[in-house]
Formats: structure tokens, sequence, C-alpha cells
């Protein structure tokens, strides 16, 4: 399947829309911070010579100037490291490749090179500007705000104890405070940090230094230290204040944000929503929904791809505009299921669209939802649009869903109206 489109999550395949039908499994909160958060951390390798490699983690938080978050702690001194992205295996490209091997043996065609530009060395922050940013690695965004004590978060990282790479860490906050501790940055070599940090219950070990911690919205709230020598069944992760602190440095911002000729493997695509000049037009053939409410999607539609880039299609049919309709609806759940899946898929990829659809057929009565993290929408806000029309639906409200739904749209991309 097409990388773009492989990217794409579905929210779920609902048929009959009939009252009395159980709700959908929920999804694994866990699972799903995973796999946005994943495609934006590293492995980050540090040369200190003499036969001795360092090795750690970090995140991408800036693909315009190709930044890589990580600990001064996991680069040292070294001005030049070599960094390393997840690639993935299967259907669609889901499964993380974790061996170890792999990678090495491929190191001259994955490893890219960074040039280690900003330190903060009191923090035990640095930031690495990474020669390319390959293909479908986005930057993983900042949340707004520090984490509270009791709130779950998640962590991924590259235990050397571990056989694996990209390991997830589940784990609650138990506190944030300033904190003044000691580490080893080689062997013969201890230094001293201060920064303001978060303490969780969730284990780390030598490698995980450097990668991102992030809330349910998986948005980057820490960055592991993992090297602090008093640590003893907690962990430290440096604060998301010092993290927007080193990034917006003058040095840092001075940083050229335009593509240049380090990048001649993966020059960068046209981002297919930018190059839009007019929203995709939506179409109601299935009669769902009064000519009031239809009124706003193209409104709304239109907002979004001015503003944000974002596109946001509905499409509703009589029957499906592919298959034989009697065969469908005698198919069993699963296939029908996949049917309608595939059908959503292969639209999207002929519009190459980038944002929420909405695929509403009336016979067989099924109502399927697919968005693209590209366009930045969480999970929670996908769960979101999907339980406003599945409830609406329920009961026979197709405008009150409607309306939910571009509503929720626009909030989470920051276009709701103030109340």
């Amino acid at each position: 399947m097409h990388r773009t489109l492989s990217a794409l999550l579905t929210l779920g395949l609902l048929t009959p829309l009939a009252p009395g039908q159980p709700k959908p499994e929920p999804v694994d909160a866990g699972a799903s911070v995973y796999q946005r958060v994943v495609r934006s951390t590293a492995w980050v390798h540090s040369d200190r010579g003499g036969g001795k490699l360092a090795t750690g983690s970090g995140t991408l938080v800036d693909k315009g100037r190709r930044l890589v978050l990580t600990n001064y702690h996991v680069v040292g001194d070294v001005k030049n490291v070599i960094v390393y992205f997840p690639e993935f295996e299967g259907r669609e490209a889901k499964k993380t490749i974790s061996d170890r091997k792999y990678y090495t043996d491929r190191a001259g065609k994955l490893g890219i090179s960074g040039e280690v530009v900003e330190l903060d060395k009191q923090a035990d922050l640095a930031l690495v500007r990474i020669a390319r940013v390959p293909d479908g690695v986005p930057e993983l965004p900042l949340a707004a705000d520090s984490p509270d004590p009791g709130q779950s978060v998640h962590s991924i990282g590259n235990p050397g104890k571990s056989g694996a790479l990209w390991v997830y860490t589940p784990g609650k906050v138990r506190q944030v405070y300033s904190k003044k501790w000691k580490a080893k940055l080689d062997e013969r070599t201890t230094v001293s940090f201060e920064a303001k940090v978060i303490e969780t219950d969730s284990p780390t070990n030598p490698g995980d230094s450097g990668g991102p911690l992030v809330n349910d919205k998986a948005e980057l709230v820490g960055v592991t230290q993992g090297g602090a020598i008093d640590a003893q069944s907690i962990s430290i992760f440096v604060d998301l204040s010092e993290v927007k602190r080193l990034i917006n440095r003058r040095s840092v911002q001075a940083l050229r944000t335009e593509e240049t000729s380090a990048q001649p493997k993966d020059p960068p695509k046209k981002d297919p929503a930018k190059a839009r000049e007019k929203a995709l037009e939506s179409k109601d053939e299935g009669k769902f929904f009064s000519e009031a409410a239809w009124k706003r999607v193209a409104p709304a539609a239109e907002k979004l791809l001015k503003e944000k880039h974002t596109d946001f299609l509905v499409e509703t049919y009589m029957v499906p505009p592919k298959g034989d309709v009697d065969k469908i609806v005698a198919m069993k759940p699963a296939d029908r299921q996949k049917f309608f899946k595939d059908l959503a898929e292969a639209r999207a990829k002929e519009l190459n669209l980038k944002g929420i659809y909405i695929l509403i057929s009336k016979k067989p009565e099924t109502l399927h939802v697919v968005y693209g993290p590209a366009a930045d929408f969480s999970s929670e806000a996908g769960a979101k649009i999907r339980s406003a029309l599945v409830a609406s639906f329920k009961d026979s409200k197709f405008d009150e869903g409607l309306t939910k739904a571009i509503d929720l749209a626009l909030e989470a991309k920051g276009l709701g109206e103030k109340k």
C-alpha cells in the first residue's frame, strides 16, 4: 500500500447501525500512542574514540530544521553522531523492525549523519542537526504544559540490555520538581546537572536516555534522562520547560528551515493539502442530511484547508459506489468490514487525501471514518468524531451527528468558535 496511505488509521466500521448494537472494543491507549510516536524516535550512536561507542535515543522535534533532541550525556563532547529511525514491515507497514543487527548491517543506507549544534549541559540536553529526514518521519509535537502527578505517560527508547530497539514503557507521573543530580559521561567522567524534572514509576535503562516521554495525546512532555547515579526504583525525565528553553534559543531559531542539497536521497514531497487550491467536494448521494446541515460542510472544509492545510471530506451513498450491493449485504460482518475498509482507503489514495474522510452507505447501513496522523489529528480527536457520529446515527439524528463531527474537526485544529 502507498506509504502515505499506510499511515492512515481506520477508526472502525459499524454495520448495521441498529439500536442495542454492542459497543466496539476500546482502543488500547498505549498501542495507539506507540504507533504515533515511534516513527519520530531515533537510535543515536556517538563514537567516543578508541573503539568506544555510546548509544542512546532521540526525538525529531523540528522537521524543517532537521533537529533531533537527545541528552548531552548521550552525545558527550563529540561533534558528529549517527542517527537511525525505525523501519517497518507487514501489510500495512505498522510492525516496527526492532532487530539491532538489521540496522547495523545496513548502516551505510539507514545511518544518517548528524552534527551536534546546540547543548544545554546543565539540563543534560542536546540538539543534533541530521543531514536528511527520511520519508514518513514526522516531528513530534510539544505539549502545551508539563504533566501533573498521577498523569499517564509513555516512553520509547533503545535500552542496551534489551535485545530489541524502540521499546515501549508505560508509567505514571510521581512528581515534577527541580533537581540536582550526577551522571556518567563516560567511564572516567562524571558530570553534574540541574533542571526541572519529571519523576515517574516507569523503569528506564542505559540506552533509553534521550528518548521521548509523551502524554496520552502523543505530545512530548519530557526527555528520558536515565543516567542519574543516585536513582533507585524511580526514573527521571528532563521536563518540557527545559526543552522549550533550548529550542527557543536564538541560535536554534536562526537555523535555516528550507531543504538543502544535504538531502539528495529523500527530496521533500509536496503536501497534498497545501498544494490543493480548493477543498475536496463532499457529496450526500445517500440523502442523509437536511439542506441546512449540509451547508456547513463546504465552509468548514475550506477553512480547514486554508488555515491548517487539512482535508475534510464527507461522502454518502444509497448503495456502495463499487461492488454488487446484494452480495455486499450477504457478506459476513468481517468480510463486509474489509470491503468498506478497502473502499475507503482506495478512495483516500485516489484523492491523495490528508485529513478526515467520512464514508457513509445506506444499504448496507455503514459508517466508516479514516483520518491521517500527518494531519495532526490525535487518536482522542478522531475517536470523538467517530463517537459523535455513531451516537447520533443510532438515533437517526443525522444532522446532529454531522454538526458535531464538523465542530470537533475544527476544534481539533484550533479553529473552533470561542465560547
